[in-house]
């Protein structure tokens, strides 16, 4: 795993922050891999940025920053097939 320098963590935290507020405001239960939230179960034995549940609908989402993007894929790849063993929905963000 990519370590991400300061600007790069405040802008990958601003993304899974702008995120976890759009699922919230979607109705979803939402948990965050943020400091000073509960971090959301590990997931293809990897714990994803977000994870949010509304009925039977499960999206996970790992948010990638230009330094992670392409250098995080075992990470992305064991989160894409933990979700889809559990029906739900993969997505990768890159914070801009």
């Amino acid at each position: 795993m990519t370590k991400r320098g300061k600007i790069g963590q405040a802008r990958h935290d601003a993304k899974v922050q702008q995120r976890l507020d759009l699922y919230k405001d979607k109705g979803f239960r939402v948990k965050a891999d943020l400091p000073g939230r509960a971090k959301p179960q590990k997931i293809g034995g990897r714990i994803p940025d977000i994870i949010a549940k509304k009925g039977k609908k499960l999206v996970v989402e790992e948010v990638e920053t230009r330094s992670t993007k392409d250098t995080d894929k075992t990470q992305q790849e064991a989160l894409r097939k933990g979700t889809k063993e559990r029906g739900g929905t993969f997505k990768v963000i890159v914070a801009k």
